[in-house]
């Protein structure tokens, strides 16, 4: 079985099918690593991190599908697809030392799809959970890790027999995972999210895809106030002085008796 990343031939032949209006352009730009953080502040709590295929510039639907999301509610963020490494350092960092911290999602498309899997493997060994990875048409990865909570897998056969070229795939679960994997193939249980037109290149782009994946994301990232109470905050700790009346105004300051009921009211 013969596998390559991107050989020139395959390279030009892209080109030729962004060139041809079957690729949106998208941005060479890098993510930001001060943008990883484990609050945010809007008006849904989570943040999705999207990662862009081979090069970034063949995953233009990444970026508009980011603005969407942002435009939902959510803060999204996006990466390159050789940014893998150091995101997935970055987030360890900062997500494991913040035990309570908002929904992880992850959306990846192509080579981006293969990094969402390896940066919550990287997640995996710290011991941070990944409540959503959405890959559209993944590459060489195969195994979704034990520690995501929901994968959702577009994908569609490629073309080019057994070689890696332009192809998506389905994903297996690692065993001793108790999360849950839905492999969608766009060309049988999943045609209603693609148009006719959907290949590879520009699977990342279509409307029909890009409202269900908004959909799913929406699930996994509540409203803030819906959040916060499913997240209450820990019952503040009070240092009081020893004694009957302090162990009495400690047990109203932990809301477990009024002050009326620690001793009779006066007549």
């Amino acid at each position: 079985m013969i596998y390559f990343r991107i050989p020139i031939a395959g390279a030009a032949f892209l080109i030729c099918l962004c060139t041809a209006g079957c690729g949106e352009i998208g941005s060479m730009s890098p993510g930001q690593m001060e943008w990883v953080r484990p609050d945010s502040q809007a008006q849904h709590a989570g943040t999705v991190y999207l990662v862009r295929g081979w090069v970034g510039i063949f995953s233009g639907g990444m970026d508009r599908l980011g603005r969407e999301i942002n435009d939902s509610g959510v803060t999204a963020r996006v990466f390159q697809h050789d940014q893998c490494a150091e995101l997935a350092r970055t987030m360890a960092e900062r997500y494991r030392s913040a035990p309570d911290h908002e929904p992880i999602c992850m959306i990846g498309h192509s080579f981006g799809s293969d990094d969402a899997l390896v940066i919550a493997r990287e997640l995996d060994k710290v011991g941070v959970p990944v409540d959503l990875i959405i890959t559209m048409d993944p590459v060489d990865e195969k195994v979704v890790p034990k520690n995501v909570k929901l994968c959702v897998n577009y994908w569609q056969k490629g073309i080019f027999g057994s070689s890696n070229f332009l192809r998506g795939i389905p994903l297996d679960q690692q065993p001793g995972g108790a999360g849950k994997l839905i492999n969608v193939n766009l060309l049988e249980d999943g045609r209603e999210f693609r148009d006719a037109n959907t290949n590879h290149i520009n699977i990342d782009e279509g409307p029909k895809l890009h409202r269900e994946i908004i959909r799913r994301v929406l699930t996994t990232c509540p409203e803030r106030a819906a959040w916060a109470a499913m997240h209450p905050m820990p019952a503040a700790v009070v240092h009081l002085s020893p004694g009957p009346a302090a162990d009495d105004r400690a047990r109203t300051a932990a809301g477990r008796i009024e002050p009326s009921e620690s001793k009779a009211a006066p007549r």
